[in-house]
């Protein structure tokens, strides 16, 4: 009996499962960690080592979405993977909160990416804090629109119309007495989801542009494509194209 299965050492199963650890770490760069940088090649050039790579990730939930020469493996977690972020497992998040940085993810991606063609587009996009609030602050009343149809009746997006609601009651920019942005202020919410992206390796701090603003990585875009069929995104991307037209 003969079959077409790759024979693996121990040695290649143990570099398969080194590679898909390196990509759990997503800040790790392989240029500058020289095992990741030729597991990553090798993985790109070597068909039946990729297949064992895979396998691991597959064994954690795991899909491998790209092999990025600069960015790593870049991995996204199953919808239900104990390896997912969810907003609901923030211990320090209620309900209202939840709702509105959850909003405020979902607009960073649609104000970058509001057609599929942008999401092709290789080049950094670059974001701050007042662009999405300021994004979020002039579509709520397109969002108040978007909730019913011509016949009055409400659109089924419950969460949507939830977290705008909550968002519209917010200020923009409360101050604490020490002269940071208050917690209870929609620019503090936006800066824990971009600081958030930080810490995941998908955008990076560009102070030299001033306070408050970010650089977007590769791993972000591919990352939104993964997740673009979500009806939020759907509908804050369509009020995105719809503004960008009115200001042409």
């Amino acid at each position: 009996m003969t079959t077409s299965a790759a024979i693996y050492s121990p040695a290649d199963l143990a570099d398969a499962s080194a590679l898909v650890c390196f990509g759990c770490q997503p800040r790790l760069r392989p240029l500058g960690v020289p095992r990741y940088r030729d597991m990553l090649q090798r993985y790109r050039m070597d068909g039946p080592f990729r297949d064992a790579a895979d396998a691991a990730a597959d064994g954690l939930d795991l899909d491998v979405i790209e092999a990025h020469q600069t960015e790593g493996l870049i991995l996204h977690p199953r919808e239900g993977s104990w390896l997912s972020y969810r907003l609901k497992d923030h211990p320090k998040l209620g309900v209202k909160d939840r709702l509105v940085l959850g909003l405020a993810h979902v607009a960073i991606a649609a104000r970058v990416y509001p057609t599929p063609a942008d999401l092709e587009e290789q080049g950094v996009k670059r974001i701050s804090l007042a662009e999405v609030d300021d994004f979020l602050r002039r579509l709520t009343d397109r969002l108040r629109e978007a909730s019913v149809d011509a016949d009055g009746l409400t659109v089924v997006h419950p969460e949507l119309q939830a977290a705008w609601r909550v968002y519209a009651r917010l200020p923009s920019s409360r101050l604490t007495p020490a002269g940071r942005l208050s917690e209870s202020s929609t620019r503090r919410v936006i800066k824990e989801a971009l600081d958030w992206l930080v810490e995941q390796g998908m955008a990076y701090r560009a102070n030299e542009l001033g306070v408050g603003h970010y650089r977007l990585a590769h791993r972000f875009r591919v990352q939104v494509r993964e997740a673009a069929a979500s009806a939020a995104f759907t509908v804050l991307c369509d009020l995105r194209r719809a503004h960008l037209v009115e200001e042409d």
